[in-house]
């Protein structure tokens, strides 16, 4: 039997009730099988059933167990990789699109919240980037350019407007993002997967898929449980642990570990510190991200490590990278501390495409957010369905081979230099800082 139960996290603590749903039967079908039960697959099979489809959605454990019902619950738009890297590669006409989708991901989960009534999973509305190092006279004027390039609703704000919201001497500059949105990432998942089968999808767990093949002119799933049949597509909507059922879409991902906290309750010094309701990252290459919740906790996440074990002192690691940012809270007490498992790409952007035909991938979603997931999922259920081929925009992003424990002992080190680059950046701000007070 596959463990079901939920990793603790605030997440886990805090969610919905939900009902045991138990694996399909042999000889089960439907039009299409989602295989994976985050975000990716739950957008993916609810669009595809609002369209008329018959969706049946095969999850290894339970909905929303992995990262998707324990990450920081950001919905965005913009992508992991950077802007002007997007544009360098694919031109700003297709670079403006792609952005359009990530948009278009945003207003789909916003439509999710109201016609599944459930307003009260957004925790937050507005998005602050911020940057660690001084960013230099025109700095507004370029953010500006960038977001008309790309037709984008974002904004540069100069250090003194950042520190009159968020009262930290590490933090310069920012970019502020209107368009996001917070939310409780666990009990959206639960939402959907209820929503699927509302409007007639199935939705399974405890149903590993193991193996996949050519069926006709469709495609056959096999389970612990049984054998089940695609007529018309299947969409592999998980990460390095599709290795059974397709080792090349497996391969292409990287997993890859962040951890996340939430703090006992802060009381005022958390009003006084953090004047601002949304969410904060920031700009570094392994860079912290938070949130304000329940009033007076602080919901932390950062760090990434290709080392997906959880490190023993996680709560004080994290507690003290809070500290370094807002000292004036003193003590961290942490009550809950979880690490989760992403899936990236190497050119870290998200895999979506047709494989083969009618074989589908909506995957490596890892470091881009919810709305992405969504964004992607859009663009597949539209190809399935026969309407655009949106999905095509991200085809420069091609299917390659992550290299293995190379490859993640490669991101390892590329992880721990970028870090260092960070600190030698900080270091040389700080001592450029003291030169001119003397």
């Amino acid at each position: 039997m596959t463990d079901n139960t939920y990793p603790a996290s605030w997440y886990a603590a805090t969610r919905d009730a939900a009902p045991g749903r138990p694996p399909p039967a042999d000889g089960a079908g439907a039009e299409v099988i989602v295989i994976g039960g985050g975000f990716a697959g739950l957008h993916a099979a609810r669009l595809l059933a609002m369209r008329g489809h018959e969706v049946m959605l095969l999850e290894r454990r339970c909905i929303g167990w992995g990262a998707s019902g324990r990450n920081g619950g950001f919905v965005g738009p913009g992508f992991a990789q950077r802007s002007g890297a997007i544009i360098a590669r694919v031109g700003l006409e297709n670079a403006r699109a792609l952005y359009q989708q990530s948009k278009r991901g945003v207003a789909i989960v916003r439509q999710a919240l109201a016609e599944m009534g459930r307003p009260d999973f957004q925790m937050g509305s507005g998005r602050l980037t911020v940057s660690r190092t001084d960013q230099g006279p025109g700095f507004v004027a370029r953010t500006a350019t960038m977001a008309q390039q790309l037709g984008a609703s974002f904004e540069g704000w100069e250090t003194e407007r950042v520190r009159d919201v968020v009262a930290s001497a590490r933090y310069f500059q920012a970019v502020h993002d209107t368009d996001s949105l917070q939310v409780h990432a666990l009990n959206l998942a639960l939402a959907l997967a209820a929503d699927i089968e509302k409007r007639g999808g199935r939705v399974h767990e405890s149903a590993e898929a193991r193996a996949l093949e050519r069926d006709g002119a469709g495609w056959r799933v096999r389970t612990g449980s049984g054998s089940m049949r695609a007529g018309r597509a299947v969409v592999l909507a998980g990460n390095a642990d599709l290795g059974a059922v397709h080792p090349r879409v497996a391969g292409a991902v990287l997993p890859v570990a962040t951890y996340v906290v939430v703090t006992e309750r802060l009381g005022p010094a958390l009003g006084e510190a953090i004047r601002w309701r949304g969410a904060i990252s920031d700009t570094r290459r392994a860079g912290d991200y938070f949130r304000v919740i329940d009033g007076d906790r602080l919901l932390w996440g950062g760090r990434i490590t290709t080392d997906t074990r959880e490190p023993p002192a996680l709560r004080a690691m994290m507690a003290a990278d809070i500290r370094s940012v807002f000292p004036q809270l003193g003590r961290i007490a942490i009550a809950y501390a979880w690490a989760g498992v992403m899936g990236y790409a190497p050119h870290k952007m998200p895999h979506v495409a047709e494989i083969e035909p009618g074989l589908w991938v909506c995957s490596a979603f890892g470091g881009h957010g919810l709305a992405q997931t969504a964004a992607g999922a859009d663009a597949v259920a539209a190809g399935i369905a026969g309407e655009d081929d949106r999905w095509r925009l991200f085809e420069p992003y091609r299917i390659v081979w992550a290299g293995g424990p190379f490859g993640r002992a490669a991101t390892q080190s590329a992880y721990w230099w970028m870090q260092a680059r960070d600190w030698l950046d900080e270091k040389r701000q700080t001592k450029n800082a003291h030169l001119l007070r003397t």
